[in-house]
């Protein structure tokens, strides 16, 4: 009988390498997650700042920040906040909230807009009293 000799070397090297490609789509998958994990935070904090903005102006508090920036973990988000009167009394209260996510300037802009209608008139009228 003859013996195989070398075949215990082209073994290893073919179990090296399915480990390696294991590894490095594992790799992939982490880094995947993390990169979607920091673009819902940044979502999720661009959709506060937007839910405060539209509450104030919706409780008519004043003084409401036209526009403001806030920075918070190194992303700088900026706030627009627009009233236009549809009628006499209704109006239409917007809310733009922008940041740049860290990728490319072209791609990493990202915009989130908010829309609200609002009664101009005071909270008292057609409240009837007992």
């Amino acid at each position: 009988m003859r013996r195989q000799s070398g075949m215990a070397m082209v073994e290893a090297l073919v179990a090296c390498a399915v480990l390696g490609l294991g590894l490095l789509g594992a790799t992939r998958l982490t880094t995947h997650a993390l990169g979607a994990a920091l673009q819902t935070r940044q979502d999720v904090r661009a959709q506060a700042l937007a839910a405060d903005a539209l509450g104030c102006a919706i409780a008519r508090t004043e003084p409401c920040p036209a526009a403001e920036q806030v920075t918070q973990q190194g992303v700088t988000y900026t706030v627009q906040l627009q009233r236009s009167a549809l009628d006499e009394a209704l109006t239409e209260v917007s809310v733009r909230v922008q940041w740049s996510d860290g990728r490319s300037a072209a791609q990493g802009q990202r915009r989130l807009n908010w829309r609200s209608r609002v009664s101009t008139m005071p909270d008292w009228v057609g409240v009837s009293s007992p």
